[in-house]
């Protein structure tokens, strides 16, 4: 087979962008060699906020024949790591959120659902596994998050709280070949719709709100593809991507209904005046949150009473009133039971 000269690093080791600085660079290796190129050669998996992207010029079309060598078999972790996880939730920052929002017995319920886990990395961290439909654990991401907000944390130097159990666990030679977030779903459902997002955080929220779905995430933009998606083929997918993440993955979608997928991308964030980055979750827990400032409103409860964070919701609403419809957009229905025509499903 032919192979490029240059490529892409594959592993997962990453530098500081030349343009934001960052350390989401990916750099351009020889392929032969495995030699890194210069420091301007990769890519930043910032992709909507950098998008820089710099190859070697001139030399990276060149090919050469090379043997091709079958990528190493996947790693797993034992399930007993899932089990010990399940613990002190009283310490984790994502639970106390989740109980600000909703009651025990439906937090409890997506703690089982998804497997939720607590590490002891950070005070008050969170572990996402994943785990696909042959139950095998392929991947424990640890993140941390705001108790109050439900927002990552970050460091003084600005970088995210995120990390993996391969990392904490020092798995030098472990293989990661992820999956979706809740795949494992699939085999204890009878549902034949599957909503597809972005972030974990999102997946386990929207399972409370809406749960006639099985919600899994893609954990990343780029995890919206052919190699992730598969083991879903042959289910009904609706995909919600974060605001200004709709072109492309309705550009995935399209390209993966033309080999059998049935896709349909929901627009409906894409169309609001949210911020970029904005996902379904954010939109339904500022609904949520305008419920209860209505109910004090109707209650009398003076204004001069309101937190900080109600004053903010109200505002928002009143630069956002369309978001009473996001429960008919959502279900693809508007008010009078037609069906919605500015869904692009890209041929489903």
């Amino acid at each position: 087979m032919k192979q490029y000269k240059y490529s892409l690093d594959k592993s997962s080791k990453k530098f500081a962008c030349p343009k934001c600085n960052k350390r989401t660079f990916v750099k351009y290796i020889e392929t032969e060699t495995g030699s890194y190129l210069n420091d301007e050669f990769g890519r930043c998996d910032r992709e909507t906020n950098c998008s820089y992207h710099s190859t070697p010029k001139g030399e990276f079309n060149n090919t050469f024949e090379v043997k091709y060598i079958a990528p190493p078999e996947p790693t797993f972790h034992d399930y007993s790591l899932v089990s010990l996880s399940g613990r002190n939730y009283k310490q984790n920052n994502f639970i106390q959120f989740l109980k600000s929002i909703f009651s025990d017995d439906e937090v409890k319920e997506a703690i089982l659902k998804y497997l939720i886990g607590t590490s002891k990395i950070w005070n008050g961290a969170t572990v996402f596994w994943q785990i696909d439909n042959f139950e095998k654990v392929r991947h424990g991401k640890i993140m941390l998050f705001n108790p109050e907000t439900g927002k990552r944390q970050k460091q003084v130097n600005g970088k995210a709280f995120i990390s993996s159990v391969r990392a904490v666990l020092k798995l030098n030679d472990f293989v990661i070949n992820q999956c979706l977030f809740g795949l494992h779903l699939i085999n204890e459902s009878n549902q034949k719709t599957i909503a597809v997002v972005e972030s974990e955080k999102t997946a386990v929220i929207m399972s409370i709100f809406k749960p006639n779905y099985i919600w899994v995430a893609t954990g990343m933009k780029g995890g919206f593809k052919f190699e992730t998606l598969k083991p879903i083929k042959n289910f009904k997918i609706i995909a919600f991507p974060d605001k200004s993440e709709y072109n492309d993955w309705l550009k995935k979608a399209i390209e993966l209904n033309e080999i059998g997928f049935k896709i349909v991308i929901n627009d409906w964030l894409e169309q609001t005046d949210f911020e970029d980055g904005t996902d379904f979750a954010d939109v339904f827990i500022i609904e949520k949150n305008k419920s209860k400032i209505d109910q004090n409103l109707t209650e009398n409860k003076p204004v001069n009473n309101y937190t900080e964070t109600e004053k903010i919701v109200y505002k928002i609403e009143q630069h956002t009133p369309e978001i009473r419809l996001l429960i008919e957009t959502f279900d693809l229905i508007d008010s009078y039971g037609n069906e919605i025509k500015n869904i692009n499903c890209g041929n489903p």
